[in-house]
């Protein structure tokens, strides 16, 4: 049989049937069904639940605690107008930085 050369040298090494198995005395590795979770939702169902309504009873307590939505109130006014103070300072120094920008721009204009 004559080697072709578009072929590697060891092209006849390789198996003909590619359903054999290619591992010895079916060592293959065997493979897990996947699981869905059904163990799980069934072993945690009652403390998801449980956990569930403590996490809303929480939540239900502080929005109708009086004390806390005006604590809540007065971080949020404090943090909007510390936002508010930045943004126009950034606008301040932006105005500043055109200005300069405009002043170089006339001095070199004439050179």
């Amino acid at each position: 049989m004559s080697q072709d050369k578009s072929y590697p040298e060891n092209f006849n090494q390789y198996p003909k049937n590619y359903s054999q198995n290619p591992y010895p005395n079916d060592a293959a590795p065997q493979m897990q069904p996947p699981q869905d979770g059904t163990v799980y939702k069934t072993q945690n169902s009652t403390t998801h639940l449980i956990m569930g309504v403590v996490a809303g009873a929480a939540v239900t307590y502080l929005l109708t605690n009086k004390n806390v939505r005006s604590g809540i109130a007065s971080t949020g006014e404090k943090a909007w107008s510390a936002v508010r103070g930045e943004v126009e300072e950034l606008k301040e120094r932006l105005e500043d930085t055109q200005a300069e920008l405009e002043y170089y721009r006339n001095l070199h204009k004439g050179d």
